[in-house]
């Protein structure tokens, strides 16, 4: 059995101990006993790929550090189409922290942070943009956020998502960032074609941050290239496994022919990226989504390689 397997059997039982207060089980059972109301077909802008499905039982599958901590729904996104079922469940769950501080921008766009999702993956914004003119429909008309600045922080954005509602005067949707360090308090986000700024403020300890983590070291011999595997980071908004390669394979193939499947059920791939080391040779990205509960076997696969990589084993 391997150390990450005999870890989350541990924390399983240690998260059997916790009860969530009644804050939390009301807002579970309001959520569960109510009816979706469907809404008439809108649009989607979509930066990178971000749509996800998967059970709620990701909140009880690890024993994070930010599940002790029950927060404020980010209200407002419930029905935004573009976010995955994943992050409606944890925002449901009080998973967040609410923000709510907004900057008019040049262009007469004002971009409001709702809230903010944080774990050792990721940092996710919920965001509100809104035009008088209704015109955020127009290309030209530029709110996109390109980093987040703090202490010892400095977060690219890596993808984003919104819904455009019926009038074009307003989209509501999420960014999505490298985590910011630790220590930060106060988180500043830059926008792409804004000297502008805004800064609110962020607590790390309401972060979701102690997540699973497991060294890989493995090679994955493809039929046209060679992959690295480093590492693979378990978190409840999603799983990242990062790995090195060589500029044959990157101009060879496509990321997206790797899977992560558990137990023979295939987790939904969210996005990859790669880029060039200072070393030489190339790093790469692939997201996931979150781990379901109660993982026995874990393997990484592709149809280009004879044989996968195992992660976990009974």
């Amino acid at each position: 059995m391997s150390n990450l397997k005999k870890q989350m059997q541990k924390e399983k039982k240690q998260l059997k101990s916790m009860q969530a207060p009644n804050q939390l089980e009301d807002r579970l059972r309001t959520s569960i006993n109510s009816q979706q109301i469907r809404y008439p077909e809108r649009k989607n802008f979509l930066w990178k790929s971000v749509a996800a499905i998967i059970i709620f039982s990701i909140l009880i599958g690890y024993n994070y550090q930010g599940l002790a901590y029950y927060g404020k729904k980010i209200m407002g996104f419930d029905n935004v189409d573009v976010i995955s079922n994943t992050l409606q469940n944890l925002n449901e769950a009080g998973m967040g922290q609410t923000v709510n501080k907004s900057i008019t921008l040049e262009n007469g766009v004002t971009f409001t942070v709702n809230g903010v999702m944080v774990d050792d993956n990721q940092l996710i914004i919920y965001y509100t943009a809104t035009s008088k003119t209704n015109n955020l429909d127009n290309p030209e008309v530029d709110f996109v956020p390109i980093k987040i600045s703090g202490f010892l922080t400095n977060s690219t954005m890596s993808s984003g998502a919104g819904t455009l509602s019926d009038d074009e005067s307003s989209i509501k949707g999420t960014y999505f960032f490298e985590p910011p360090n630790g220590l930060a308090k106060k988180l500043t986000l830059h926008f792409q074609q804004s000297p502008k700024t805004l800064t609110f403020d962020y607590d790390p300890n309401k972060a979701m941050g102690a997540s699973l983590k497991q060294k890989i070291d493995k090679r994955m011999q493809l039929n046209n290239g060679d992959l690295h595997f480093q590492t693979i980071t378990a978190s409840p908004t999603g799983t990242v496994i990062k790995g090195t390669t060589n500029k044959e394979t990157v101009e060879r193939i496509s990321f997206d022919q790797i899977e992560l499947v558990a137990d023979g059920v295939q987790i939904e791939l969210l996005g990859s990226s790669y880029g060039s080391k200072w070393s030489g040779g190339y790093k790469f990205e692939i997201r996931f989504d979150a781990l379901p509960t109660d993982v026995s076997n874990l393997e990484i696969g592709s149809d280009l390689a004879e044989e996968g990589i195992e992660i976990i084993s009974d």
